[in-house]
């Protein structure tokens, strides 16, 4: 073997070192890049999926509701909301008022706003309707904020007055 093909190998088994040495620092001692999250920004929901998906949310808080299911509701409720307003299950009805029969809600905007990397908050106005037999209830706007953590699927519920929407 002469020098020059000797020099060759020599250089290749130096990269290839060079190369896993490199790897394992990225794979364990690097640090991933934080992403950047603009928390400020709201914006129109265009994704039917997540309309649909953060609509039967509040579906099933109007179930609770009309149902006056106070464990449940309580359950719903933002953790935030309970302890800004002192809310307890004794009075809860406070602060949320049950309606009387079942209703029916049908979305009709939604905004969101990232709050952290699976966090997100949904302002949603709609109306609900009351479900009767004998008549056509009125229409009633309604406005809920709903808080969803993307990271172990779960969600709450804020009442909320609308003030997004004027």
């Amino acid at each position: 073997m002469n020098n020059e093909e000797r020099n060759k190998k020599i250089l290749v088994v130096i990269l290839v070192i060079m190369l896993i040495t490199l790897g394992i620092y990225n794979l364990f001692f690097k640090k991933p890049r934080e992403e950047k999250i603009d928390t400020e920004t709201i914006s129109v929901v265009k994704d039917n999926d997540r309309f649909y998906t953060v609509s039967s949310c509040v579906d099933r808080y109007l179930l609770y509701l009309s149902s006056n299911d106070v464990d449940n509701l309580y359950l719903l409720l933002n953790e935030g909301y309970k302890k800004e307003n002192n809310i307890t299950k004794e009075n809860i009805n406070n602060f949320i008022e049950p309606t009387m029969n079942f209703v029916t809600f049908n979305p009709r905007k939604m905004y969101e706003q990232r709050l952290s990397k699976d966090v997100y908050k949904y302002y949603v106005k709609g109306y609900i309707k009351e479900d009767t037999f004998n008549q056509i209830g009125e229409k009633e706007d309604y406005y809920v904020i709903v808080i969803m953590d993307q990271s172990n699927l779960t969600f709450s519920i804020m009442p909320y007055d609308g003030e997004i929407f004027e």
